[in-house]
């Protein structure tokens, strides 16, 4: 039995195509759930400031699922920070201002860094991460690229998650997450060890236009959405 085709989304595209930006001018990215304004910056080879600067942000600006961010190109990230920086020096900006901008930056949840993958992972197709790929549990792995591979011969439609943080995530990772939460700054993530994303058996989806194959052949794959019935992009392994 084929499955009718479905129509795949423009966001989709977006999040497919914002690591590789072209070089003429910027691009527009669609945040997606569990993105922050530096793991934005960093799957795009920018550091938070730049990144920040061009859309006239603070590098601790909090950033919402849905919201549109630019991303430059190397000129005109350059010429964002020396603008930045023009500003804050014609400002005439005091050392108690400069002390309190600091402190507001020193006291948001700091990311970890980067870590290598488990042993018992293994990797999937996820274009905004700066790899290439992100990781699951090695039979969550397995399935889903089956899933994806059927996705694609049937519906057009490619599935990957959403950026770096969206499939396993470490238990720092998940701290971090967490913490931005409960600072006001980030989506709604669940306490660390709480979290099917660290055991590699959970994605946040890139695209609406996913989680709708998922709903059609997911099953197959032991694919489903288990929780959060609000939350279209969150998927779960369940097994065979």
């Amino acid at each position: 039995m084929r499955f009718p085709r479905l129509p795949i989304l423009a966001a989709g595209v977006l999040v497919a195509t914002c690591a590789a930006a072209p070089s003429q001018a910027a691009v527009p990215h669609t945040v997606q759930p569990g993105e922050t304004l530096w793991s934005i910056a960093a799957a795009n080879n920018f550091t938070t400031r730049t990144v920040a600067a061009y859309n006239g942000l603070s590098e601790d600006s909090s950033v919402q699922p849905g919201e549109t961010l630019e991303i430059p190109t190397e000129a005109e990230g350059a010429a964002a920070l020396g603008t930045a920086d023009v500003a804050a020096t014609s400002s005439g900006a005091s050392t108690a201002a400069t002390t309190s901008t600091t402190t507001t930056a020193s006291s948001a949840p700091s990311a970890p860094p980067p870590e290598a993958p488990p042993y018992w992972t293994a990797p999937i197709y996820c274009p905004s991460c700066s790899s290439g790929q992100a990781y699951l549990s090695a039979n969550a792995a397995a399935n889903w690229n089956a899933m994806r591979q059927q996705s694609l011969q049937t519906y057009g439609i490619d599935l990957y998650p959403a950026g770096p943080l969206s499939a396993y995530r470490s238990y720092a990772q998940q701290l971090y997450l967490y913490d931005l939460y409960l600072s006001g700054q980030g989506s709604l993530a669940a306490a660390p060890g709480t979290s099917s994303h660290e055991y590699g058996a959970a994605v946040d989806l890139a695209d609406p236009s996913m989680a709708t194959v998922i709903d059609q052949i997911g099953a197959q794959y032991g694919w489903a959405k288990t929780e959060a019935p609000g939350e279209w992009w969150h998927v779960n392994y369940v097994g065979p």
